[in-house]
């Protein structure tokens, strides 16, 4: 049923789309005067086709220079506006509806797509009608006669109805696609599943879009990322140059662009595009801050052209989609960043943790896995043979197929691409998506084809691992299932990882290279020092027994054997530091513990050095010792004190104090050796417990605060120093009351 209302006192009905005015009846028999009929033989339709282009010359002095505003086609659509309008204003006067067709509708699209809002169109029309007026009186200077300026009246009534119509349309249409748009960008964070909405809701938006897609670029190619009716297009990796065939056209010109029979057309390379038989095919650059990030491109099976409506929508989505694409663009990246930031930190910290690297590129490759990759593989270097050692992915069962790989078809040294290339060159190899037809240049046969295409592989990065110029192995990442793509960004990632763990397997290697020799230092030292220390005892016991026996003391050998004895005591003493510091770094210390009195202890120790304190001009001293038990190796103990009072003793000046003291808690007692001694530098403090730190002229082996501390934490105690340079120092230690928690390591463990 037809809608009518009344604009100006004029029915108009709306049906079926179409505006139109229906005219009354009405005979005009006169003009406004005999006069002007006379000097106005021409009639006002007869005007308007012979003056089209001085009237359209006169609109647009009216309307451009004023508003600066674009032209666009509408010249084109004035001159057959200006046809219609001549041909109603001569009809006679009928009840038919006054049809334009799409005259207004393309005129109002054209207006819109060059920013004009509803307001503006109307006042261009104002203007066409003042301009046809002004023409008739610069050029006849006559009056028009009522009956034409009626009809003129109402056939711009009529384009205005129109137009209004349309544009309320036009308008609706866009903001609920617009909307849909928006809604779509906020419901997904992801890009692809963003414009695989994207493109649902142009679809949609029309009825003869059969086909669309979006390709994306990467760095000078673009890359289908989303489509609908072209998903085999996607499946394979399509992409073209910026340039290159249809969308590399596209971009490259940064402007809309039609091609009306696509399957035919040689700049169409999309294979399903040629299958499918698309006709019309319309292609939009998407632009953000000048730059081109991508094309979206829309096809239709039916049709070979679309509508002026319809393309202005497919650029306003598209418009409205490019900076969410940014956007989510920016997210992607930064959560891609952060995510491989927190991996790298990570990976370091599990590197640092164990020398074991095998172990530890085991487990890089767990967390990889699905942090920056779906595959990560570890590949060394060993004697020129490739060795794999680590395999992950989130599925066993695709592990399995890695494995399979590997054995049927092994490293090839001598292969164009992947890690047999790396290998050789040294340098990092990537592919950001990989295509079927490079699956077929990568296989060897086609059981091999076959095996990577169940992997499903899509996208690779091999970085070599390097130490100095060596190669030591690779690593591999590799996407399949979660269908992501490499970046430099990712690149520079696996590259980082790859110098992590280089420097990770040079430590360890080094570590065990250390080891290795200390282990064959300790083995040659026990033995010389046991060897050595047997003929040590041979020549002191010998030296003591013929100054003894043999009453040779004051006679010219009793010095000389003075000397032997005394040397044979200081070697003595030296190889079982030596013994000692073997047992110690072997984790083999011999200690045998049990109650025993503190008191007793400290002064035996105390005894043992009392005269060569006094020798020294020293004051030793070792008061108010608690009577409390210890539960330690006496032997061993006694050791320690003789290290720290000797240490005392020699770094003291003459007339100064050395005492020993000693407080108890109700777990542990702490024993402390105190000299008013010349002390020791600050910066030589951190390594005072390290062997062969000797201080000084004649400080002897430097063992000796070593073998004190392997023997205090031998009994689960604590030993430390403080001192100042010129303010004497206290060193002090810790001994447990009771029987120790390890009592089978103080039992004697050898």
């Amino acid at each position: 049923m037809p809608c009518r209302c009344v604009i100006r006192g004029l029915r108009l009905a709306f049906a079926d789309g179409r505006i139109g005015l229906r005219i009354p009846v009405r005979s005009h028999t006169h003009s406004m005067s005999v006069s002007s009929t006379a000097r106005n033989p021409v009639g006002l339709a007869d005007f308007i086709r012979a003056h089209a282009e001085p009237i359209i010359a006169i609109w647009k002095q009216r309307v451009f220079p004023s508003a600066h505003m674009p032209e666009g086609a509408i010249g084109q659509h004035l001159t057959a506006i200006l046809d219609r309008v001549a041909d109603y204003v001569a009809a006679e006067p009928t009840e038919n509806c006054l049809c334009l067709d799409d005259l207004p509708k393309a005129h109002t699209v054209d207006r819109l797509l060059n920013g004009l809002d509803f307001g503006q169109v109307i006042s261009e029309y104002s203007l066409l009608r003042q301009s046809i007026l002004g023409s008739w009186d610069a050029t006849t200077g006559a009056a028009i006669p009522v009956a034409e300026l009626h009809k003129l009246d109402l056939a711009f009534d009529a384009l205005i109805a129109q137009a209004a119509g349309r544009f309320a349309r036009i308008r609706e249409r866009l903001f609920q696609s617009v909307d849909r748009v928006t809604d779509a960008a906020l419901a997904s964070a992801d890009v692809d599943v963003f414009l695989q909405d994207l493109l649902r809701v142009a679809i949609e938006a029309t009825g003869t879009v059969h086909t669309a897609g979006v390709l994306l670029r990467e760095e000078n190619r673009l890359r289908l990322r989303a489509a609908v009716g072209l998903e085999d297009d996607v499946a394979s990796g399509f992409s073209v140059a910026v340039g290159e065939g249809f969308a590399g056209r596209v971009a490259d010109h940064r402007q809309p662009f039609l091609i009306h029979h696509a399957a035919d057309d040689p700049n169409t390379l999309s294979p399903t595009i040629r299958r499918k038989g698309v006709r019309g095919l319309y292609g939009v650059p998407m632009i953000q801050q000048g730059k081109v990030i991508g094309v979206a491109e829309f096809g239709s099976l039916t049709a070979v052209d679309f509508s002026e409506e319809d393309k202005l929508l497919f650029r306003t989505v598209v418009s409205r989609a490019t900076s969410a694409v940014v956007k989510a663009q920016i997210l992607a990246d930064l959560r891609r960043a952060e995510g491989a930031q927190r991996f790298l930190a990570e990976a370091s910290r599990r590197f640092a943790e164990s020398l074991d690297y095998e172990a530890t590129l085991d487990t890089i490759a767990q967390l990889a896995v699905p942090s920056i990759a779906d595959w990560c593989v570890v590949d060394l270097v060993e004697d020129g043979r490739v060795r794999r050692v680590s395999v992950a992915h989130a599925d066993p069962a695709q592990e399995l197929l890695a494995n399979e790989l590997k054995a049927g078809h092994p490293v090839d040294p001598t292969a164009a691409v992947g890690i047999g290339s790396v290998l050789r060159s040294g340098t990092t190899e990537w592919r950001g998506r990989l295509t079927d037809r490079e699956l077929h240049a990568i296989a060897r046969d086609p059981e091999h084809l076959a095996l990577l295409r169940r992997l499903k592989l899509r996208a690779y990065v091999v970085v070599p691992i390097l130490s100095k110029g060596v190669l030591l192995g690779t690593i591999s990442l590799v996407t399949a299932e979660s269908n992501r793509r490499y970046s430099e960004s990712d690149v520079a990632v696996a590259e980082d990882l790859a110098r992590r763990a280089a420097m990770a397997i040079e430590n360890a290697r080094l570590y065990a290279e250390a080891r290795r020799a200390v282990h064959v230092r300790e083995q040659v030292l026990a033995t010389v020092s046991h060897d050595l220390r047997n003929q040590v005892n041979v020549v002191a016991i010998a030296s003591e027994l013929l100054l003894r026996t043999a009453n040779l003391q004051d006679t010219a050998f009793g010095k000389p054997l003075m000397v032997i004895a005394r040397t044979a005591r200081s070697m003595k003493d030296l190889v079982n530091d030596l013994l000692d510091l073997a047992s110690i770094q072997a984790g083999k210390l011999s200690l045998s513990a049990g109650p025993t009195p503190l008191a007793s202890l400290v002064e035996e120790a105390r005894d043992m050095h009392e005269s060569a304190a006094r020798a020294a001009g020293l004051r030793l001293t070792a008061d108010d010792i608690p009577h409390v038990d210890v539960f330690a190796d006496r032997a061993r103990v006694l050791q320690v004190l003789s290290n720290l009072l000797g240490n005392a003793i020699k770094f003291t000046p003459s007339g100064g104090a050395i005492a020993v003291r000693a407080s108890v808690t109700d777990a542990e007692v702490t024993i402390s050796v105190v000299d008013t001694g010349r002390g020791i530098p600050a910066q030589d403090l951190a390594t005072v417990f390290e062997p062969y730190r000797a201080r000084g002229s004649g400080a002897g082996s430097g063992l000796g605060l070593f073998i004190a501390q392997g023997i205090v934490e031998g009994h689960d105690g604590r030993i430390w120093i403080d001192s100042r340079e010129h303010a004497g120092t206290t060193v002090s230690f810790t001994l447990p009351r009771r029987e120790s928690p390890y009592q089978d390591r103080l039992q004697g463990v050898h």
